[in-house]
């Protein structure tokens, strides 16, 4: 157990060692870059689907799950672009909104293959084709989110007795779900993302700590960060650019924790493989040592 606890500190050493803190920023630039065209991919796809309305609700889902502070910042923008721009899915527009969107995902997996020491061996284009698929199965979980929560309230209408319906209506439990629902949402994003985007292969017992360890942490910063937001002044840093440097920093600190997750996963599947071949040697000696005592 004191070898895993040590992994998670060279984790953050070997985040430092192998750049991961200048690819953390990249990463955060390009999430900037594809969050304008995914939200209007994602209310191209709605329309398709014949549900347009989903989409408001899916992107409010999204910042709800940010810190109040960043999403103040970006949810006004991206509202009013969605409000005057209109894609339809199968025109070049459509295309060109996927494209741009995956910007972070392929920034992302860049970051993910450094930190997990891997090269990419599939062609450009079918990366790029895999990049496009897990946007594209991201807008369809946000929608599928967003109905759940939307035909919520009308289910919990009609639960009975009245006192379970006013637990679950209850403040406390609404803030619960909240950071509950944002972890859920952070998580099986992240397996995901391990899983499939990075190049290798991994189980999922590979990449469960790293993704555990990243989610944890993305949770108690996102809180932290707001509280920390009370107290701070950016704009005597960063003037009129002060809301977006908000935003870009949580970002980035977010990409840092994913990278983090990744390089712990990296350091546990090379103890895990120290650790079997030492126990085959040992295997392997003792079996000599039997053969030579007959």
């Amino acid at each position: 157990m004191s070898e895993e606890k040590s992994e998670f500190l060279k984790a953050i050493y070997r985040l430092y060692e192998h750049s991961g803190f200048s690819l953390a920023g990249a990463v955060a630039y390009s999430f900037i870059i594809s969050l304008f065209p995914f939200c209007l991919f994602l209310a191209g796809l709605a329309g398709l689907l014949g549900t347009p309305e989903l989409a408001q609700a899916a992107v409010k889902n999204l910042f709800d799950i940010l810190p109040k502070d960043v999403a103040s910042v970006l949810a006004p923008q991206v509202v009013s672009i969605m409000s005057i721009t209109r894609i339809d899915l199968l025109t070049v527009g459509g295309v060109i909104a996927l494209f741009f969107a995956t910007s972070a995902i392929e920034t992302l997996r860049a970051a993910l293959n450094g930190a997990y020491r891997e090269h990419e061996t599939l062609m450009y284009p079918l990366v790029l084709l895999r990049s496009m698929s897990l946007v594209f199965i991201s807008a369809i979980s946000m929608l599928v989110l967003a109905w759940a929560i939307v035909v919520g309230p009308g289910i919990a209408a009609k639960i009975e007795p009245n006192w379970l319906r006013n637990i679950l209506d209850s403040t406390w439990l609404t803030f619960g779900f909240r950071y509950l629902l944002a972890a859920a949402v952070i998580g099986i994003q992240l397996i995901a993302l391990h899983l499939w985007l990075a190049a290798g292969d991994r189980t999922l017992r590979d990449v469960l700590p790293g993704v555990a360890v990243s989610t944890f942490l993305w949770v108690a910063t996102a809180g932290l960060y707001s509280y920390y937001l009370e107290f701070s002044d950016y704009s005597r840093f960063y003037a009129g650019l002060s809301q977006l440097m908000v935003a870009m920093i949580f970002f980035q600190v977010t990409a840092v924790i994913i990278i983090l997750g990744a390089e712990l996963n990296r350091g546990l599947i090379e103890l895990r493989k120290i650790r079997t071949e030492a126990a085959r040697r040992n295997t392997k000696d003792a079996m000599l040592d039997s053969r030579r005592s007959v």
